[in-house]
């Protein structure tokens, strides 16, 4: 078995490919020459002595599967196995089992694969009998039978040059790492280091250019191919920056159906003699040399050096000639020399110290003006302050010179195991840590400190260099951030909290629906002065107003969508506080500063006057303990900038701001971060709801602005609101006239999955004299339509009902009779369900709960529409 993971081979590579080439090549040389050794003397010894070198059942077996049994070579895994140029595969697998085919007398059929990853599925499923290149992991060994271990491979990682010191694979936690798609070193790395992010290639080329390119932080394969790769394709900026913990055998994987032939490739990989692999190995693996002396490069050096000192020796002879033929005149000058040399020294002393002054002023300036630092002596005296310390904790360097470095900032981790300076003057090394700093004159700094120490050219310990990174502003950041995810996850809990409101109220319009139904059909069937009828007229106000709660409700879910307009802010707000000073007591004084005339918003007029009023009535219930107060009601139009709003979707650019302000209790934070929560209120029981601020917020967000409330204990609260200003023609309603109740002889469909409201609208169409037929299920509706076209002059249903939806049925029976008129009710005011309703032919949308004046006007208009696509029933 060839062995690659010598510990000899675990040292960080040099950037240069090359160098870092020769040290791994260079150990593969000289391993398996002794290992191969050992395996000559064991299979000489176990070697059988029949010319055959398999059983005869083996044998047997291997020639009833001549031409059947396939193998399949990796791709792309030099030099253990790969594609050349022209296509054709070698490496030291190819050899391998070409040996193996050789002795055995078989030949296996090829199979042809793109990637590694396809190869390894085909042998899962058995389409493939030997994967010659496999590592054993015990994932595998549940699926594939294994040979015996014939080599062992090591990894490494791959960083470019950029990446400094040695790494491991703790390093790579977070960093994005290419790994060979499906290969050993994918399923560990995807199970023993879930944090990294393994990138997945099919080749290995792949991943090296993509760390070439800086597409990914590293990669982690096998030694010998990285090599190989890395100089052949010219990556001299990739650096090998560290080894794996594991290096993982490789043996011959082989299908499970197939579990003789495990025996026969044992036996096959022990008839290759030591002789043969060391000449694999030394074709794929070995540096082939030449002798120094036939290097021409050598030979023109050694004429050079030749040369060289042929001229010295000449040169010498010449100079000492001549030095003897001048000896007398160089004794004359050696005065004059020596003087001048004594002058040029003085000189050279005297421009030395101003170097070293100058020097020792740039060093005290860079000193100065880099990050706060201390230096300290060991027994944690200090040496030396810098300016940019002494403005940072507010202390006088030359009053502080000498003291212990506790006298002058304290923290907690001061003379404590904790503290860097004891950890570095212990040997141990210390690590970045963060820590509230405090001198006489400043309180609670944070703080990074690092220590380093100080140490001349021979290594000799002079002090330690204590320097501190104030972080005050990323605490900050860090606050602001923790305050954003507190808006979101607020905005997060108003939209499930709405969602469950319009719930709610949805299965209470429906409830509501009967109720005034049958209380106007009783009503109209009732003497006009009786006290029956007085009855009914009470029932009909109480579910009116029941009815405006589910609306509410429903804007605060913004389930139900309002018929948005251009406002007059100010004349709504007008008329709303008209209404509050008639309404709340003369003990609040009420001041108003608008400021907004003729400029408009979009939303609701009545809405807009809804939110006035529930914010004046919270004010006076925040204020009527206290026996009165001041309510003050402003509105004016600024202009909001990106940078002034605390949430995205803010309103930008020209707004009203309307703002509400009180004088009352105010409210402590926990209460301020609910105040908006449907049905959640501090006033006492009877005083409310919990829906008044609710239904504000859901309002103002339907018209596209934004709320925020300031308050604190005893200090009043103060509610702003921003809404975008729009430019365009107030629209006034016209007013809505009624009379007798309009009547019919048509045939009308009616289906609604609820039996109440189908069996309410029934007898309320029946009453003006129209024929109906009722159904709870659209499916049964559409199927006796279709047997029945024709026979019907309009259809009243349901939007959402189980099977098929309003909107389903109507598109079917639109398909029918394409001009047959369709009424659509609906507990949602849904633009969008409108609009599509509308492409399909629908003109008319009911509101639940639907009145009776309103469903038989609703039809008959429908009915007396002029539509020449459509003819109406012989009822009709």
């Amino acid at each position: 078995m060839i062995n690659f993971s010598s510990s000899t081979m675990r040292r960080q590579w040099s950037p240069c490919v090359g160098a870092a080439r020769w040290y791994a090549l260079c150990y593969l040389c000289l391993v398996p020459g002794v290992l191969c050794l050992l395996f000559s003397l064991s299979a000489f010894a176990a070697a059988p002595s029949a010319s055959d070198p398999l059983t005869a059942a083996q044998r047997k077996w291997l020639d009833a599967r001549k031409g059947k049994l396939s193998l399949a070579f990796e791709p792309d895994w030099p030099p253990a196995s790969f594609f050349s140029d022209e296509g054709l595969v070698q490496g030291i697998t190819p050899e391998y089992i070409s040996l193996i085919e050789k002795k055995l007398g078989f030949k296996f059929k090829r199979a042809h694969y793109d990637t590694w990853a396809d190869i390894l599925q085909a042998g899962y499923r058995g389409e493939v009998d030997v994967i010659p290149t496999m590592a054993r992991l015990p994932e595998r060994e549940v699926r594939l039978h294994f040979t015996r271990t014939y080599f062992q491979v090591p990894t490494t990682i791959v960083t470019g040059p950029e990446t400094p010191g040695v790494l491991s694979l703790e390093d790579m936690v977070g960093k994005r790492v290419c790994v060979l798609r499906g290969s050993a070193d994918y399923e560990i790395l995807s199970k023993k280091y879930p944090g990294i992010e393994l990138v997945p290639v099919d080749f290995t080329l792949d991943g090296l250019n993509r760390v070439d390119r800086r597409e990914a932080d590293g990669m982690v394969a096998d030694v010998a191919s990285i090599a190989y790769l890395m100089e052949r394709h010219g990556l001299n900026r990739l650096q090998s920056s560290g080894y794996t913990h594991y290096s993982y055998e490789i043996c011959m994987g082989i299908s499970r159906a197939q579990p003789m032939l495990v025996e026969i490739m044992n036996r096959g990989l022990t008839l290759i003699s030591p002789e043969e692999k060391r000449e694999i190995f030394k074709k794929w693996l070995y540096l082939k040399t030449r002798p120094v002396y036939r290097d021409p490069a050598f030979r023109a050096y050694a004429i050079v050096l030749m040369v060289s000192l042929l001229m010295a020796v000449l040169g010498g002879f010449f100079i000492w000639n001549r030095s003897l033929r001048h000896a007398v005149d160089r004794a004359t000058r050696v005065g004059r020399r020596a003087e001048e040399s004594l002058r040029a020294q003085a000189a050279e002393l005297e421009g030395a110290r101003q170097r070293v002054a100058r020097a020792n002023l740039e060093l005290t300036q860079v000193f100065n003006a880099s990050i706060p630092m201390l230096i300290i002596d060991r027994r944690f005296r200090l040496l030396r302050m810098n300016s940019t310390f002494s403005e940072l904790f507010g202390v006088d360097a030359s009053l502080m010179v000498g003291k212990h470095c506790y006298e002058v900032i304290r923290s907690d981790m001061c003379r404590t195991e904790d503290c860097p300076l004891t950890q570095a003057l212990s040997g141990i090394v210390p690590k970045r840590s963060e820590s509230l700093f405090s001198t006489a004159s400043r309180e609670g700094i944070p703080c990074m400190v690092a220590v380093n120490p100080l140490t001349d050219k021979n290594g000799r310990f002079l002090g330690i260099v204590d320097s501190f990174i104030d972080i005050s502003r990323l605490f900050q950041a860090e606050e602001e951030k923790e305050q954003l995810r507190a808006q979101l996850r607020h905005s997060q809990k108003m939209e499930a909290l709405g969602t469950l409101a319009g719930g709610i109220a949805h299965d209470f319009n429906n409830i509501l629906s009967p109720i005034i139904g049958y209380a106007e059909m009783t009503q109209l069937s009732l003497p006009a002065e009786s006290r029956e009828a007085e009855n009914m007229t009470g029932i009909l106000k109480a579910s009116q107003r029941a009815r405006d709660l589910v609306r509410r409700i429903l804007t605060l879910s913004r389930r139900h969508q309002s018929e948005l307009q251009p406002v007059h802010a100010q004349a709504v707000v007008e008329e709303a506080m008209t209404l509050l000073r008639s309404t709340l007591p003369s003990t609040i004084l009420i001041r108003e500063t608008l400021h907004a005339k003729g400029r408009m918003i979009f939303g609701d007029p009545t809405h807009v006057h809804q939110v006035i009023m529930n914010l004046g009535t919270n004010a006076y219930h925040a204020m009527e303990g206290q026996g009165g107060g001041t309510l003050e009601v402003a509105l004016e139009a600024v202009a909001m900038d990106e940078g002034e709003t605390s949430f995205p979707g803010d309103p930008v650019g020209a707004c009203l701001r309307l703002r509400v302000r009180d004088t009352g209790v105010g409210m402590d934070a926990a209460s301020r971060d609910r105040i908006f929560d449907p049905y959640f209120t501090t006033k006492g029981e009877g005083k409310g709801t919990g829906l008044g601020l609710s239904v504000v917020h859901g309002i103002v967000r339907e018209c596209g602005g934004t709320i925020t409330v300031e308050s604190e204990p005893g200090m009043g609260s103060t509610f702003t609101l921003w809404f975008p200003e729009v430019e365009g023609e107030e629209v006034v309603p016209e007013p809505v006239t009624t009379g007798a109740l309009p009547r019919g002889r048509e045939t009308v469909l009616v289906v609604d999955d609820d039996e109440e409201l189908a069996f309410l609208l029934k007898r309320m169409l029946r009453r003006a004299g129209y024929r109906v037929t009722v159904f709870t299920e659209s499916k049964k509706a559409l199927s006796h339509y279709r047997s029945s076209v024709g026979n019907y002059d309009i259809v009243v249903s349901d939007m959402t009902m189980p099977g098929m939806t309003g909107m389903a049925l109507t598109r079917e029976i639109k398909a029918m009779t394409p001009g047959i008129p369709v009424i659509l009710c609906t507990g949602y005011n849904d633009r969008m369900a409108r609009q599509a309703a509308e492409t399909i032919g629908v003109r008319t949308f009911l509101m639940k709960p639907v009145e009776m004046h309103t469903l038989l006007t609703a039809v008959r208009q429908e009915l007396d529409a002029d539509d020449d696509t459509w003819k109406p029933s012989k009822s009709g």
